[in-house]
């Protein structure tokens, strides 16, 4: 089943790679240069969403956030979308997994998702059609961090 999803991503050859992925499974993508563009795509859908649809569920079926990026965290973006839409999945992509769980210690909940780089993109596309997130944490070993050497496919 095609997915909504919402990445926030700096690097732009990073971001394209993603978007070539994930639309090569139907995927629908919007890319979101920094964090204050993310929250800003995020927060249109959600209130186009609560007018025109009389929705509040989450605008986008998963966010994919990086944490270092230009003007807003990936971090900071997160606890905007999560004080908005609590149940709202995100997936951050970033080389620094445990200092994201530190800094989002009073959200852990099984949300929010840590796959730390590098990894390919076929263990992307597993994590993110796989079936729920719980069943998606594997091997963890400090949280919600996956590393590389957890598993194989991360690897490139």
């Amino acid at each position: 089943m095609p997915l909504d999803i919402l990445i926030a991503e700096d690097n732009e050859f990073t971001a394209k790679q993603y978007k070539i992925a994930l639309e090569k499974r139907n995927h629908k993508i919007t890319i979101a240069k920094d964090g204050v563009e993310c929250i800003d795509y995020y927060m249109n859908e959600a209130k186009y969403d609560e007018l025109f649809r009389k929705s509040r569920a989450p605008p986008f079926d998963l966010v994919l956030l990086d944490h270092d990026m230009p003007r807003r965290t990936g971090a900071d973006a997160a606890r905007e979308i999560l004080e908005y839409r609590p149940n709202q999945r995100l997936i951050f992509l970033s080389a620094y997994g445990k200092g994201i769980m530190q800094k989002l210690q009073d959200l852990k909940d099984d949300t929010i998702q840590i796959v730390q780089k590098p990894f390919s993109l076929n263990f992307l596309i597993k994590k993110i059609e796989g079936s729920t997130i719980k069943n998606r944490i594997i091997n963890t070993q400090d949280g919600n961090v996956l590393t590389t050497t957890q598993d194989s496919a991360a690897i490139r």
